[in-house]
């Protein structure tokens, strides 16, 4: 289940003197709240979107929603807002900042694995386990050997799965046997870089 929906906090409060009440018709002052808005996931606030702000006569104590107010307290009480601006909380976009960080730490993870995955290609060993996409449009793995100069000879899994994620399942021991195979270094590269290959692993 997601937990998604909006939520208000209070960012600002303040006083404005010598208005109206709509309501009791006395001279007073008013005291003001603004909320900013702001949408969630899972109860972290991903974006700001609006404030809102109340009123609260000092008087009769009626509270009023801006659009409630006559226009001379509409005036008021945004010339007073204007002398010290109602700037929208940093935290109102943790989210973003989250989402941003997971990206950063995705793409460095990436990055990473690329690079060890490029000196794997360089240098193969006894032990490397390709990861590949197959004819028939399924996943399965093959397993260094060995390796010479110019040839690199593994087996073939067993087994194969129709999801990439199913790989970890098969990649077990006892599902290479007896088909076997050879391919040319530059071969390995070939299918690396068309991503027929599309990882490497090695304890």
């Amino acid at each position: 289940m997601i937990f998604y929906g909006t939520k208000a906090s209070n960012i600002k409060n303040g006083q404005i003197i010598n208005v109206d009440c709509p309501h009791c018709q006395t001279n007073t002052s008013m005291i003001y709240s603004v909320f900013g808005k702001y949408a969630h996931v899972y109860w972290i606030p991903f974006f700001p979107i609006g404030k809102t702000t109340v009123t609260e006569c000092n008087s009769c104590k009626r509270t009023f929603e801006y659009s409630e107010l006559p226009q001379p307290i509409q005036t008021k009480l945004d010339r007073e807002k204007e002398k010290d601006a109602v700037k929208t909380p940093i935290w109102m976009f943790s989210g973003l900042g989250v989402v941003a960080v997971l990206i950063a730490i995705a793409y460095f993870v990436s990055g990473q694995t690329e690079k060890k995955e490029a000196e794997y290609l360089k240098a193969p060993k006894a032990g490397d386990v390709y990861e590949m996409l197959i004819e028939n449009g399924h996943y399965s793995t093959v397993r260094v050997d060995k390796v010479d100069k110019d040839s690199v000879y593994v087996t073939y899994n067993d087994y194969e799965t129709d999801k990439s994620s199913g790989i970890s399942e098969i990649d077990i021991e006892k599902n290479y046997t007896f088909f076997k195979g050879s391919y040319t270094r530059k071969m390995i590269q070939n299918l690396y870089k068309k991503d027929t290959i599309f990882a490497i692993n090695r304890d």
